[in-house]
């Protein structure tokens, strides 16, 4: 991890003293460019792309901290010491304080607002650090972006009171990292690498962060439109995919490593969750390729100018289908896999409309109900008194629902909403628009409460496995 760190600091420190040997910190035509004229550079220049990066971290911290908070009270908290309770789980009756200081999220709540003090210290004598006329980045304004940026990562290779936690997650980042195929895929594993594809866009700012700190170390002044510019670099889509190749490997590490189960192959739904994650690419790409404008064509070659409107548009097509694809897709598979809902289901409709309450008390030694709660690896729950229930639309009668249903239906509508706007998100050519531009950091923040949402049913959905499984 360190070694990547190190790698795309030194990527942008070349392209620095490159473009600072040619000269060419601001592109030709920057000026009367349509795009440049939409872009929002007072904002920009507000909350610079380093602050935004660790603000969105923090906020991130703070999620988590707050899933692990709820967790505790459903008494569902798989990673407290204690561990969670037995299904059918209960609210827990504890105080509030205590609950709170069980579940963990004490520990990460400070360690989000000691990120949030030493980012607002930093963000202030960045403010007054800025030319009072044109209000561009001076170098002393610049040196404490880069102030900021060291100092949280010293605070995090430094022993300190958040050590242990720290420590864990960085060999959370070294495991998902890993290139292996054989590799055993822990379920702490899998939440924190969906995690990291809700940083995606946020990695597209690192970029620009290790920009800003490659010319700082050259003694070179960032001006917005650099900045701007460096938006359509190579480097931001390759960036923003990272998050999904990892997922991606993850799944392949996984449908190797399953057991056959008894039968003749494996398990396809490893594969299958592959193609989901392999679906963002299209997105990323293409709104990645939508970036050039016809001004790029060769002068004196007019013909690349029709040729260029003409591929344009049959791009901009590929890309919606590929947004509707990967988001709908993704859609249905938090519900049916990650959740293990079966509202989406056809055979769920048929059975929510056969289902007779009467008979769900019948006790039976061979009747046993196969549910594949990962689609098809064969894990069985039986029809037990303790689970029977009125057939519901979310799950069949012998699939608990511990939590109300309001919990679950308020939970799908909240995911479709915010799905559809990360699926935008992900698509870098739209920020030209003015109101992207200012909606930057709410479009991120509203990815990671959606994704602080779906741990919530994930570990739910996980807890049932397990109690299955037990």
């Amino acid at each position: 991890m360190v070694g990547t760190l190190r790698l795309l600091v030194a990527l942008a420190a070349a392209y620095a003293q490159c473009a600072h040997a040619q000269n060419a910190t601001v592109p030709t035509g920057a000026g009367t460019d349509p795009a440049w004229l939409e872009y929002d550079a007072p904002f920009a220049q507000l909350i610079p792309p380093i602050f935004r990066v660790l603000l969105m971290i923090a906020l991130g911290i703070v999620g988590f901290g707050t899933d692990l908070h709820v967790l505790q009270h459903w008494g569902m908290n798989i990673w407290s010491n204690a561990g969670p309770s037995r299904l059918p789980v209960h609210h827990t009756v504890q105080s509030t304080r205590e609950t709170l200081r069980e579940s963990g999220a004490i520990a990460l709540y400070v360690l989000a607002g000691a990120h949030c003090a030493w980012l607002f210290l930093c963000w202030a004598l960045y403010r007054v650090s800025v030319d009072p006329v044109n209000h561009e980045r001076t170098l002393i304004a610049q040196g404490w972006e880069v102030v900021a940026l060291a100092g949280l990562l010293a605070f995090w290779f430094i022993p300190n009171p958040f050590w242990h936690a720290q420590r864990s997650s960085m060999r959370l980042l070294s495991r998902i990292f890993s290139l292996s195929l054989n590799q055993t895929i822990q379920f702490s594993d899998v939440i924190f690498a969906d995690v990291l594809t809700s940083f995606a866009k946020v990695l597209g700012d690192v970029w620009l962060s290790l920009v800003v700190v490659a010319y700082s170390v050259y003694g070179v002044p960032v001006t917005e439109r650099l900045l701007w510019s460096q938006q359509a670099s190579l480097a931001v889509p390759l960036l923003i995919s990272v998050p999904y190749l990892v997922r991606f490997r993850q799944c392949l590490s996984e449908y190797r490593t399953s057991s056959p189960l008894g039968r003749t192959s494996r398990s396809k739904r490893p594969l299958y969750n592959a193609l989901k994650y392999a679906s963002a690419f299209p997105v990323i790409w293409l709104s990645a390729w939508q970036r050039k404008t016809p001004d790029t064509q060769i002068p004196g070659e007019p013909g690349h100018h029709a040729l260029f409107v003409s591929m344009h548009g049959l791009v901009q097509i590929l890309w919606l289908v590929a947004v509707l694809f990967n988001t709908l897709f993704s859609f249905w598979w938090d519900l049916t896999n990650d959740w293990g809902l079966d509202l989406l289901l056809p055979s769920s409709l048929m059975a929510y409309r056969t289902v007779h309450l009467p008979e769900l008390h019948r006790r039976s030694e061979s009747r046993t109900h196969v549910l594949r709660a990962d689609d098809d690896d064969g894990i069985e729950l039986s029809a037990r008194p303790a689970h029977a229930r009125r057939g519901s639309i979310l799950r069949v009668p012998e699939k608990p629902l511990p939590l109300p249903t309001t919990v679950y239906y308020g939970f799908i509508v909240v995911n479709l909403v915010l799905r559809f706007t990360w699926s935008l998100k992900l698509s870098s050519h739209l920020q030209y628009l003015v109101e992207w531009q200012r909606g930057l950091l709410l479009l991120e923040a509203l990815e990671l409460i959606r994704r602080t949402v779906w741990i919530l049913l994930r570990v739910e959905w996980e807890l049932v496995k397990r109690e299955a499984l037990s």
